[in-house]
């Protein structure tokens, strides 16, 4: 059996191992989608990803631990900005996610990420831990490294500026009628957020 052959052996065996990760990833949020956390199994997922129960509990421990590995893909992502001035930080981490998901699918995965993570307690409390937070602190710390140069207050809570910040964010997207200013309702967010924890004049 020569080279060529041996290639399109290869090509119609069983599927690779990562592709094999991906469908029942794939095949997870799909069925999050469909029929909810409470009712989402891990029999119904292999069934749906044609695949064995093995072939899951080789890579997850339970059903929790395989929805939250499924949310990592879709999770929200903010780029660190670097404008020089805190408003501008922010505007600008801000208007890049919503230009990200802005559109009917990103209001959908953030529609199916919301669900989920208030249909389980340890689901939530997972994905706060392994995202939520480390995002967090990413922006409380953009804001923290302007408290000398833009007269923060000493006892300004920079973590819950970023949480407003974020709440903000979802509330515009998720929320708000699109025919709405989005561009313009964020710069006026973020000004009123850093309006209260500046110092005052």
């Amino acid at each position: 059996m020569d080279s060529n052959q041996n290639n399109v052996s290869g090509a119609r065996g069983r599927p690779r191992s990562n592709e094999v990760h991906r469908n029942i990833l794939d095949t997870t949020l799909y069925l999050l989608a469909e029929v909810g956390v409470e009712k989402l199994s891990i029999e119904m997922v292999a069934q749906r990803a044609g695949v064995g129960k093995a072939s899951i509990y080789r890579r997850w421990a339970n059903k929790e631990a395989l929805i939250v590995d499924a949310l990592e893909q879709i999770k929200p992502e903010f780029n660190m900005p670097s404008q020089g001035n805190l408003n501008g930080d922010l505007y600008e981490l801000a208007s890049h996610f919503v230009q990200r998901m802005n559109t009917p699918l990103g209001k959908q995965m953030l529609s199916l990420l919301i669900s989920t993570l208030a249909g389980s307690s340890q689901i939530s409390e997972a994905f706060w831990e392994n995202h939520s937070l480390p995002k967090t602190k990413e922006i409380s710390s953009i804001i923290d490294r302007y408290r000398q140069n833009e007269r923060l207050s000493e006892d300004a809570n920079v973590d819950l500026a970023a949480d407003l910040m974020i709440g903000f964010i979802m509330y515009q997207l998720l929320f708000k009628p699109p025919t709405e200013d989005l561009d313009s309702s964020l710069k006026q967010g973020i000004e009123m957020i850093v309006k209260g924890i500046r110092k005052p004049d």
